[in-house]
């Protein structure tokens, strides 16, 4: 069974008197450990699959399945679970919180998982030195270079065992050497953990990297192999 199953999906905005198609009748699966590059221009329908497939928006038309469990209606109350049960996300402007030091930042996905305080504590400990962060536990964002941010995004991601981890320009603020450690690092977690990832990029040497690489064009979506 899929991951990731989305079944002729459709997602419409009403935009004064007329309706605009943001997605196009778009049908893919993404199985457990794949790895996935996204491309497309601006207002190709990237947005849109990316907040559909983070449950911050549900389709017009046509079923979206995740892990299993058909999301396509469920309320708000109910979506929030699964983005904070299921999904990880990793941006390009970190969204760290700048009050809360590298291991309050990682815990924050853990508030929902029902962890002790200690059990919560002892897991962001371990994520943050599977990232690299073992001698900044204690720092704040403002503290930490952006390779360094963007390592507490990875690490927070992951923290919730999530189905599916999506990166949404995760090199796009950084220098090339230190987009290239990120990528390197999201490249080991798929490669040695199973991690099912799927990434959004402007970049094709980043897209090429991937195993499919998935491109929209006018919210319609065509496929190819990659690297």
């Amino acid at each position: 069974m899929p991951i990731v199953e989305l079944n002729n999906v459709w997602k419409t905005y009403r935009m004064g008197a007329a309706d605009v198609h943001a997605l196009h009748g778009v049908s893919m699966a993404v199985d457990k450990g794949d790895l996935v590059s996204v491309m497309g221009p601006s207002g190709s329908g990237k947005s849109t699959l990316l907040n559909l497939l983070g449950c911050l928006d549900r389709p017009t038309q046509g079923a979206y399945v995740l892990d299993g469990r058909d999301v396509s209606e469920l309320s708000d109350n109910d979506l929030s679970e699964v983005r904070s049960r299921r999904i990880g996300f990793i941006f390009q402007s970190y969204n760290l919180i700048p009050q809360l030091n590298v291991i309050e930042n990682i815990e924050v996905p853990l508030f929902y998982q029902g962890l002790s305080e200690h059990e919560s504590y002892e897991k962001a400990v371990e994520l943050a030195k599977r990232v690299g962060l073992e001698n900044r536990l204690k720092h704040h964002p403002p503290q930490l270079s952006g390779g360094q941010r963007q390592r507490v995004g990875v690490a927070r991601a992951l923290a919730n065992n999530p189905a599916i981890v999506l990166a949404d320009e995760p090199t796009g603020n950084l220098d090339s050497h230190t987009g290239e450690e990120i990528l390197e690092l999201l490249l080991s977690f798929n490669r040695d953990h199973g991690t099912t990832l799927m990434i959004v990029t402007h970049d094709p040497e980043v897209a090429k990297r991937a195993e499919r690489m998935v491109h929209m064009i006018d919210g319609e979506l065509t496929e190819e192999n990659g690297s």
